[in-house]
């Protein structure tokens, strides 16, 4: 029997309140929403970390955020899923739409036969690839801009006007990366079974739509001059100090608008690529798995970013769904966590997932709470609060329980009666929080023993390899 092909998609910063099958009442996800009519759809997926450089340690890693080290990028402890279906004799290949982190610097090229980030792609002539160079920028420019801070608000909105009258973000479009995807379908000539993943960046602040995005959702157009200023005014609240800010009524419906309109538009991409799939393959069954890496705030808890803050359920909750011929059509109401996604795809394809691999197949009747861990307020670009404890969330409905080590301080929310967690159980409600707490803690105590021994068996692995090379066994 032939085993399927595979195709994986990841979006960035799509909320799972703004997912049709979900519940949404505007019509964002017509093509998700009919997979996860056909196939199985998850209603209850956490990520185990955010944003991007924490949750895809899962996502493409198998292993939790902080399941190997505090470090990002690809662990060098774990096998990559892409080298698991190549392994298994599938062609494989990767399509990142210029997420940073997602880059060959960060070791997300691992088991990808082809592989395009739109960022590393283009190498200079003294041989340094782009993105590094970017972020290298990036860092030295920074001190400079944040001396001024009239200076570092003009030049951004300035900046971001001439981008908004251009139709540009600094992103590539989900039509750019469908193209080339569909354009490596095309290509292929051979009989293997392919792994294709391909990630969209489109719902991902900065939002800059096509006229035609927008008008689904809203009767008057949206001006470029209207969209730079509030892409303007999403980049200044995004860094912004605590939960203090605030936008106008009008600017936070606006800003509503265009995000579901970028998120319409990448929903309009997936479904080219469905077909491309299903037409350009000689294979009966295509195995699909569609996937948020995290959400995003748009307003809610006094914010409009997805930095490792904060863990409410616009951040962590995401769509998975799961759809081909080898997808049972059903759906799954119990928590479910990113990490399962990896064994959930090995199991549509009859693979054995590496013994590293953490989570449970969603097609096995197993977890009915999921955890989140990161350090908190960390950034990488700048290097800065490495050293900060841990922010953590466990989810076990109906209650969840956010805890904040660098502060000292934990919150606990019913979340069937107060879904938005506006109201804080946690000094009504000892008992619960102690349990759960002791819950969280009790898995950090078995995540680091299980690291300790991922580090040995590692350490043991590279030694032998390294004396079969020198000749010694």
């Amino acid at each position: 029997m032939s085993r399927p092909n595979v195709l994986y998609v990841t979006i960035d910063s799509i909320r799972a309140d703004h997912v049709g099958h979900l519940g949404y009442n505007r019509e964002t996800t017509p093509a998700i929403d009919q997979l996860a009519k056909q196939g199985t759809a998850c209603t209850h997926a956490v990520a185990n970390g955010i944003p991007t450089f924490y949750s895809f340690k899962s996502l493409l890693g198998g292993v939790r955020s902080l399941g190997c080290s505090h470090d990002i990028g690809m662990p060098k402890e774990t096998t990559p899923i892409a080298e698991v279906f190549r392994n298994a004799g599938y062609e494989t290949a990767g399509f990142n739409a210029g997420n940073p982190w997602l880059t060959r610097g960060y070791g997300y090229n691992r088991g990808f036969e082809t592989f395009r980030d739109f960022l590393t792609d283009k190498v200079s002539d003294d041989g340094a690839d782009a993105g590094s160079m970017v972020m290298a920028l990036a860092r030295r420019a920074q001190p400079i801009v944040e001396r001024s801070e009239l200076l570092k608000d003009t030049a951004g909105f300035a900046a971001r006007v001439a981008f908004a009258a251009a139709g540009h973000t600094p992103l590539e479009t989900a039509e750019t990366v469908t193209d080339e995807a569909i354009a490596w379908l095309e290509r292929r000539t051979n009989e293997q079974p392919f792994f294709l993943w391909i990630h969209y960046m489109d719902p991902h602040y900065p939002w800059v739509p096509r006229k035609r995005d927008i008008e689904p959702f809203r009767e008057e157009p949206i001006g470029t001059w209207s969209i730079g200023s509030l892409w303007h005014t999403v980049a200044s609240l995004n860094h912004a100090e605590g939960d203090a800010v605030t936008v106008s009524t009008r600017d936070h419906e606006r800003i509503t608008d265009l995000y579901d309109a970028e998120v319409r538009r990448t929903d309009e991409s997936i479904s080219r690529l469905l077909n491309a799939a299903e037409t350009n393959s000689d294979r009966a069954e295509t195995a699909i798995g569609i996937v948020g890496d995290h959400g995003t705030e748009l307003g809610d808890h006094g914010g409009f970013s997805h930095g490792p803050r904060k863990l409410y359920d616009e951040l962590l909750r995401v769509p998975l769904v799961f759809g081909g011929s080898t997808a049972p059509t059903q759906q799954i109401d119990r928590v479910t966590s990113l990490v399962d996604v990896p064994r959930s795809l090995l199991a549509l394809a009859e693979i054995d997932p590496p013994p590293v691999y953490a989570g449970h197949s969603v097609f096995d009747s197993t977890g009915d709470a999921a955890s989140a861990e990161v350090v908190y307020d960390y950034e990488p670009a700048s290097g800065s609060n490495a050293d900060n404890d841990l922010l953590r969330a466990h989810v076990d409905p109906p209650w969840k329980l956010i805890v904040n080590d660098e502060h000292g301080t934990r919150e606990l929310y019913h979340l069937a009666d107060d879904p938005a967690e506006s109201i804080d159980l946690a000094g009504e409600q000892p008992v619960v929080a102690d349990r759960l707490h002791a819950d969280l803690d009790r898995a950090r105590e078995r995540r680091t023993r299980n690291t300790r021994t991922i580090h040995e068996k590692h350490r043991v692995t590279t030694k032998i390899m390294e004396l079969k090379r020198r000749g010694r066994i």
